[in-house]
């Protein structure tokens, strides 16, 4: 049996790569594209660690995914991946705030806002391999559009917003790529 592999030495400190956007605006799919690009990373969608039954998306539920993703980009921390790429967890610029003081270290953050058409949102949420039904679109689209998140004046992180309407995933990284380029180096 091999020990698995510790990522490379760490660099001068750790960095957050925060993935926000609507539902179909393709947060999980670019969490999982990023991945290979990104340098000594881990990848946290809370889509995936935040399932429940019922899932009541209330603020209560939000500020345990918070919790559990704070949690985990700290151990990632300690166990010295550097970078993390996390998303499917904010709705706005006051649970940004919450998760923020969970965390003890002072990374660099950037946060990614996908940003869709309404039209190509819905296409995307119908066809897409993770399906849902009208009753959870409808429940998720009781959650109204936040601003909050780019409008933040006083922010601590890198505020990225790419309208991924006409880009493919390819693109989309790109452009995430060329916006940091501090993390990802060309």
């Amino acid at each position: 049996m091999s020990t698995p592999q510790r990522p490379a030495a760490a660099p001068a400190g750790q960095r957050l790569v925060l993935v926000t956007g609507e539902e179909g605006a393709g947060k999980s799919t670019i969490i999982r594209a990023l991945l290979p690009h990104t340098p000594r990373s881990a990848r946290i969608d809370a889509e995936d660690i935040g399932q429940t039954n019922p899932c009541p998306m209330d603020d209560e539920f939000f500020g345990l995914l918070r919790r559990n993703v704070a949690g985990l980009v700290e151990n990632y921390w300690t166990a010295g991946y550097d970078n993390v790429i996390a998303g499917s967890f904010l709705r706005n610029y006051p649970d940004y705030l919450a998760f923020r003081q969970l965390l003890t270290r002072s990374p660099a953050v950037f946060l990614v806002e996908l940003l869709v058409d309404n039209d190509v949102r819905n296409y995307r949420r119908i066809t897409r391999a993770k399906r849902t039904t009208q009753k959870w679109r409808d429940l998720v689209d009781l959650i109204p559009e936040d601003r909050t998140i780019r409008q933040a004046t006083d922010a601590d992180y890198r505020y990225i917003g790419i309208d991924t309407t006409t880009l493919d995933v390819a693109a989309t990284v790109r452009r995430i790529r060329d916006a940091i380029p501090e993390l990802y180096v060309q």
